[in-house]
């Protein structure tokens, strides 16, 4: 497949239920890309729409260069993996995956051929003479798989296909599918609401809120820059802090004020918000990672009395090598990840200090990051 375009596709059940909005994305060959967003987002029904099993209300789909909004999906070339596995119960696993090439009267020697190159792949020979009903939620998932590639499609669309997985489990899954792509080298198009699968599987990232794109890039361009308060919140685990606070300019500093702490703003970017919202309203966010205590596993960041945020722990999690603190800052709730030696007991003060350097700033008003670079697509 040299590549796949949705061009201002929208779709709206009973012309007035409004579920995806003026979607344009370009798709290129061999790209894993991630379709994220809460519940309600439009993420399932994009999928659907590109497999044909949605009609789009208006725009259009390009596949390989061909207008596809009215092609039959199965003229579409694409294979799909549900998340019920969609394996049919009296077949054993051979005739589940030879299932789709039987009803196109493909040589039972070439049938046979590439079930076995299919199993091989995903480990599975095994299990070629067994029903589903005697396999694992991951070995169902695996033979599910397999039955997808075995047409060698133009793109593989998944659907949620690891969420009936235990958590061990769908660990070792994310593994095989990145292996599997690698191998295959095909376009796959997969819908999570899973964050850590959209980080650790992607090539690119597409995040989705009430039908729009909020920002479509690589992961790593979507943790470190996200475009808006939304993705900000969104990726990430906890997510990032946010602080509501006001920028003064003292002299040549610029500070960020809030709920009785005072944060200087470094550098160029300092430079930027003194100059454009002094006395404004903005929202500081930043990554539980990125707050420190002096010593403790800080990397060298240097601490000031202006960049200290005090709360009271209201929980910790011990996470092995490292400890999450929860903290009451005022009105407003904060995760620092810090080793975990680290001392302060639930309901204690704490003081943590705050890496301004890796910190991000939105404007209040239109919640976007008032420092992205980049575009949505």
């Amino acid at each position: 497949m040299s590549d796949l375009v949705l061009k201002n596709v929208n779709k709206v059940y009973d012309r007035k239920v409004s579920v995806v909005k003026d979607l344009s994305l370009k798709i290129e060959d061999g790209e894993f890309v991630i379709f994220v967003g809460p519940s309600g987002c439009g993420k399932s029904t994009t999928l659907r729409m590109i497999a044909g099993l949605e009609d789009i209300s208006s725009g259009e789909l390009w596949i390989d260069g061909q207008l596809c909004n009215y092609v039959e999906p199965k003229d579409r070339d694409l294979s799909m993996v549900f998340q019920n596995y969609a394996l049919y119960p009296h077949m054993n696993v051979y005739d589940n995956m030879a299932f789709s090439l039987s009803i196109r009267k493909v040589p039972k020697k070439e049938i046979d051929k590439k079930v076995h190159e299919a199993a091989k792949i995903l480990g599975i020979e095994h299990l070629l003479k067994a029903r589903p009903a005697n396999l694992s939620g991951g070995q169902k998932q695996r033979v599910a798989i397999g039955s997808a590639i075995m047409r060698k499609p133009k793109a593989f669309l998944m659907d949620e296909p690891l969420s009936n997985l235990d958590a061990k489990l769908r660990t070792q899954m994310r593994v095989e599918l990145q292996e599997l792509h690698k191998k295959l080298g095909t376009t796959m198009i997969y819908v999570t609401h899973d964050q850590t699968e959209a980080m650790t599987l992607g090539t690119r990232i597409v995040v989705m809120k009430e039908g729009r794109i909020q920002q479509a890039d690589t992961p790593e361009m979507i943790y470190d820059n996200p475009a808006n308060l939304f993705v900000a919140g969104f990726i990430g685990s906890p997510s990032m802090n946010f602080l509501e606070g006001l920028i003064r300019r003292e002299g040549s500093r610029t500070v960020f004020e809030t709920e009785g702490a005072r944060l200087t703003i470094p550098g160029s970017r300092g430079e930027r918000l003194g100059s454009e919202y002094e006395n404004r309203k903005i929202v500081l966010g930043i990554r539980p990672e990125d707050l420190f205590v002096p010593g403790k596993g800080d990397k060298g960041r240097r601490a000031g009395e202006e960049n200290c945020l005090v709360g009271t722990i209201s929980a910790r999690e011990m996470l092995g090598a490292e400890s999450m603190v929860y903290l009451t800052h005022g009105e407003t709730e904060m995760a620092a990840r810090l080793p975990v030696e680290t001392e302060g007991s639930v309901g204690s003060f704490f003081s943590v200090y705050a890496d301004l350097n890796r910190a991000h700033f939105f404007d209040s008003d239109t919640e976007k990051n008032i420092f992205y670079e980049g575009g949505f697509q």
